[in-house]
């Protein structure tokens, strides 16, 4: 007689299995050894109609800002769609995020609100993250992801196991040039990754991670859509 195993055991074995094969061939490609990007900052902004390229100015004038913050470890803006921009970058230790948080970039972004953007309150729409996983190579990156989810009730320990095997498997496409998995609130989590062309992009999410995230969304994840993965513009990036 055979026995069932409950889907979140198998989910679990399998992602076990992957993480050892993944392991004997890599020394844990994530930069969280090299560059340790431990937490991070994520801002989605929307502008105001017709300040569209005032806010792209902003975003593109920050990147100087940045380069002279050496605790910034990396910093993307980007584009999601015609009014909505972004912001994510990753820091070692909490000094260096208060540092940023208190510099000129963040001090510019607050005096032009009002002026550029639609219903922005700094007090919620600029969240602190925790990094799950991170595996930054070096690239031109032009092109991105951002896909947002939310762990089914008592899945999230299953859901950051995915995350981490998948950091392990981005090694495997080098036209993946970030990817981190990110830790929103207890229960909410996204991937941000870049790449240098449509091309890139494209081999991405028709690889094994896009896979893996289709096939076990409905097990983990709380009424995941595939219009949850956004592709967006990277204008700008540290």
């Amino acid at each position: 007689m055979k026995t069932k195993i409950p889907l979140r055991l198998a989910l679990l074995i399998i992602l076990l299995g992957i993480t050892i094969q993944t392991f004997s061939n890599s020394k844990n490609t994530s930069t969280m050894d090299t560059k340790k990007e431990n937490i991070g900052l994520l801002v989605i902004m929307k502008a105001k109609p017709g300040k569209e390229e005032a806010v792209k100015d902003f975003l593109f004038s920050g990147l100087d800002l940045v380069n002279q913050e050496p605790q910034t470890l990396s910093w993307f803006a980007f584009q999601i769609d015609d009014r909505t921009f972004g912001i994510y970058d990753t820091f070692e230790v909490e000094s260096g995020r208060q540092k940023h948080l208190t510099g000129e970039i963040a001090k510019v972004l607050l005096e032009n609100a009002e002026s550029l953007l639609e219903n922005f309150n700094p007090n919620t729409d600029i969240k602190t993250v925790n990094l799950i996983a991170a595996n930054h190579k070096v690239g031109i990156q032009n092109k991105g992801l951002f896909v947002t989810m939310k762990a089914k009730q008592g899945e999230t320990t299953v859901v950051e196991k995915f995350l981490n095997t998948g950091a392990q498997l981005v090694s495997d496409e080098p036209e993946t040039l970030s990817w981190y998995a990110i830790k929103i609130d207890s229960q909410t989590y996204a991937i941000f990754d870049t790449f240098t062309a449509d091309s890139g992009r494209d081999t991405h999410l028709t690889g094994k991670i896009a896979a893996a995230l289709m096939e076990n969304a409905p097990i983990i994840l709380d009424g995941f859509d595939v219009s949850a993965i956004q592709k967006i513009k990277i204008l700008a990036s540290k």
